[in-house]
């Protein structure tokens, strides 16, 4: 359960708004994490940057990339 309630795209800053949009367009719902990290904007931002990445080395092909994210994201325990 979660301790915090996400933030929605309508009670964010303009500035930050963008990219809890593309979140969303990314995993067809509102993204919850995204949502929790909007109540400190630089926390988003640098998570943002460290999730794409891996993406932007070009150094994994695309369904590789994401099978090791989902592992990355059961040995932390990651809910989302």
């Amino acid at each position: 359960m979660l301790r915090l309630r996400p933030l929605t795209k309508d009670e964010v800053p303009d500035a930050i708004r963008p990219m809890l949009e593309q979140a969303e367009r990314a995993f067809g719902v509102p993204s919850a994490s995204a949502g929790i990290q909007a109540y400190c904007p630089p926390v988003l931002e640098a998570s943002r940057a460290i999730g794409g990445a891996p993406a932007r080395s070009g150094k994994l092909p695309p369904g590789l990339r994401s099978l090791a994210m989902l592992r990355v994201a059961q040995m932390v325990g990651c809910p989302f």
